[in-house]
């Protein structure tokens, strides 16, 4: 019996974007299932993006579910990074509780950046290389400037950042 092709992208999405969307288009299509996998660490995130207004994980799976609701090979999961140091530290435990959460991932797709990461934590994984340029925009770039690059933001959230924006005018 053939195995099945299961891929995992993994990221915060703060917030999720047509990048993104690029992306999960593209690999879902070469997989059995995929799944997007939002990255939830309060104590991180708060500190990281500053004035940028708080996302809930819940909110943002909320988000992807309604995007791909007709794409019976995706399934979106936040998984709890909280009780873990911060990125590189805690690597090996935060290895063991990916692969103990989704048992059946044996691709792991991410930016080139992390292939070294990922030979090392997962070697029995396939590793799949994305180019995140080919969406010129990254979700740094959205936070700095929410207003002027919405039109990047999913559309299942850009209602969301419409009503932020006009509460703050």
């Amino acid at each position: 019996m053939k195995k099945k092709k299961v891929g995992a992208f993994i990221g915060k999405f703060y917030p999720p974007h047509i990048g993104h969307l690029s992306v999960i288009d593209n690999m879902v299509n070469k997989l059995d299932k995929l799944y997007i996998i939002i990255s939830k660490n309060d104590i991180r995130n708060k500190t990281v993006l500053g004035d940028f207004k708080y996302l809930n994980a819940g909110l943002i799976k909320r988000w992807f579910k309604k995007h791909y609701k007709d794409n019976p090979k995706i399934f979106v999961e936040i998984f709890d990074e909280s009780n873990l140091k911060p990125y590189p530290e805690d690597l090996d435990k935060w290895t063991k509780k990916f692969k103990d959460k989704f048992n059946d991932v044996n691709i792991k797709i991410a930016d080139g950046s992390y292939r070294d990461f990922n030979e090392k934590y997962f070697k029995e994984y396939e590793f799949w290389a994305i180019d995140r340029d080919v969406i010129p925009i990254h979700s740094t770039q959205i936070r700095n400037n929410i207003s002027e690059n919405l039109k990047y933001i999913i559309p299942e959230a850009q209602g969301y950042y419409k009503r932020v924006l006009a509460k703050n005018k």
